[in-house]
């Protein structure tokens, strides 16, 4: 398609992350597309000219809400950003007032120029201002950690972990402390500003600022919607390296989606093919919440049932622990799932499956096949 009149389709590659941003963005694109509706029907000058006139004027708006924002976050490159705005206006200005003359400007050529500023703008300047702000957040989390870290705890941490893992060596408690206290510092907590420095926490690799981001990402839970899954399964697949991170995000963030979205449990169902021995553990443990409100026991034993011989000791423990649990509201069911696979079921998980049932069931349940 020429370039000249192709329609911006908002895509997550367009967001930077911002609800406030991401809004008005949406709306200019909006208003820029039918511009090209309008060139596209015959519509004449003198429509194109109105509502290159309102884009103007919303523009103006957007920008005056954009550098408010953009001193809110202490952004250096300010000044600069401005003279970017101030060029755009006197451009469509010109445009609107050719608009008034002999010669009034080719409509391609205002959409070709509209089309190519606003995605340069957004992908190679806006982009500045939200990175800024996310660093700044993590710089504080940082901070934080670094002041109360304690050397010679992260050698101790370490042991109950079976792969690399990089710490600041800061107990839970005193995390959880922190998480809290750099939120109430945030001044922007709409889902999607928030998701992007869970992001920025992440990708990382440190394990406090990743229970930190499961801990932000977890207070947005009200504003869960079906699209996160989509966030949630990446930063999986990305991000989660040891079963601490794996089972503080999927019990909760993960947990918490799935309550409300259950249609998404069955895409649980391929994590359990994966390569990634996380991801199969994420299959189990996404559920364990919800397993002890007594929920999803079906969907359990499915899950259970695709990862019965996976040969990941903590694949194994994963889904051994949401049989447990799962049992606290349905012991008779999960016993009898257990008896009818105890003789392929590794008995690694077997014990945890079973850990919280009666002596005799426990006994019955460990006794060798014949």
């Amino acid at each position: 398609m020429d370039l000249s009149l192709e329609k911006i389709v908002w895509s997550s590659e367009l967001s930077l992350g911002s609800k406030i941003i991401d809004d008005d963005h949406k709306e200019l694109f909006t208003i820029y597309n039918t511009l090209v509706d309008c060139i596209e029907g015959s519509k004449g000058n003198a429509l194109f000219a109105a509502i290159l006139s309102d884009m103007t004027d919303y523009s103006l708006t957007h920008f005056k809400k954009e550098e408010a924002y953009m001193e809110s976050i202490g952004f250096p490159g300010l000044e600069e950003h401005k003279r970017f705005h101030k060029e755009y206006i006197l451009k469509t200005a010109m445009f609107n007032s050719r608009f008034l003359s002999t010669d009034p400007p080719d409509l391609s050529e205002v959409v070709s120029f509209l089309n190519l500023w606003w995605r340069d703008h957004i992908l190679r300047k806006d982009s500045l201002y939200e990175q800024h702000k996310r660093t700044s957040i993590r710089d504080m989390v940082v901070r934080e950690l670094e002041s109360n870290s304690v050397k010679q705890d992260i050698e101790g941490f370490r042991r109950f972990f079976k792969e690399p893992v990089e710490l600041y060596g800061v107990k839970i408690p005193l995390v959880s402390k922190i998480s809290a206290s750099v939120y109430k510092k945030l001044i922007h907590t709409d889902k999607e500003s928030v998701f992007s420095v869970c992001e920025e926490l992440f990708r990382s690799g440190m394990m406090e600022e990743s229970f930190i981001a499961c801990n932000w990402s977890l207070k947005k839970s009200n504003e869960f919607e079906k699209d996160d899954f989509e966030t949630f399964e990446r930063w999986i697949g990305q991000y989660v390296t040891n079963w601490a991170v794996c089972d503080t995000f999927c019990n909760h963030t993960m947990g918490e989606f799935l309550k409300s979205h259950p249609e998404y449990i069955s895409r649980l169902y391929d994590w359990c093919s994966s390569p990634n021995k996380w991801i199969r553990r994420a299959s189990a443990v996404s559920l364990i919440v919800p397993a002890r409100e007594g929920l999803f026991l079906e969907e359990s034993f499915k899950i259970a049932g695709l990862l019965l011989e996976d040969k990941e000791d903590l694949v194994q423990k994963g889904y051994g622990w949401l049989l447990k649990v799962s049992s606290q509201s349905h012991q008779e069911e999960v016993f009898n799932f257990v008896m009818e696979r105890r003789g392929k079921m590794p008995r690694t998980a077997l014990r945890y499956a079973i850990e919280k049932m009666p002596r005799e069931l426990r006994s019955k349940a460990m006794e060798k096949t014949k």
